[in-house]
């Protein structure tokens, strides 16, 4: 009897975070997932990797160094990329409010439940793009 294997569709996220232990738990948490993670330390290397495009979702803190990740929700916006972004920060909720929910479809907050995040971003990775 032959079988088919299971084909699996890899995910690609770009995670925007200049605290190093953070970086580091959400690229474990989403690699023992199946997905494949690229880092920016900062803003400016944010917006040169969302340039080259590719991603499956954008993980973004708001709180990064060079160009902070508001600035970075508005080039998306600007700039027409589709791929979702989801906003995981320790900011307070009335900075959240300002959010564009266009862009940002998913708001995390610091600190989170680690089994809840990466179910959230797979399922987002899975969701057909509207």
């Amino acid at each position: 009897m032959t079988t088919t294997p299971e084909v699996t569709r890899r995910y690609r996220a770009l995670v925007v975070e200049d605290d190093p232990a953070i970086r580091r738990l959400v690229g474990k948490l989403l690699q023992r997932r199946g997905v494949d993670i690229e880092v920016a330390n900062d803003g400016r290397q944010a917006i040169e990797k969302i340039r080259a495009g590719g991603y499956s979702v954008l993980i973004l803190d708001l709180m990064v160094p060079e160009v902070n990740g508001f600035e970075i929700i508005d080039f998306v916006k600007k700039n027409q990329i589709t791929t979702p972004v989801v906003v995981v920060s320790a900011v307070s909720h009335q900075a959240l409010t300002k959010l564009d929910r266009s862009v940002v479809k998913l708001v995390i907050s610091k600190p989170f439940d680690v089994e809840e995040f990466t179910g959230a971003i797979i399922a987002l990775c899975s969701a057909p793009s509207s």
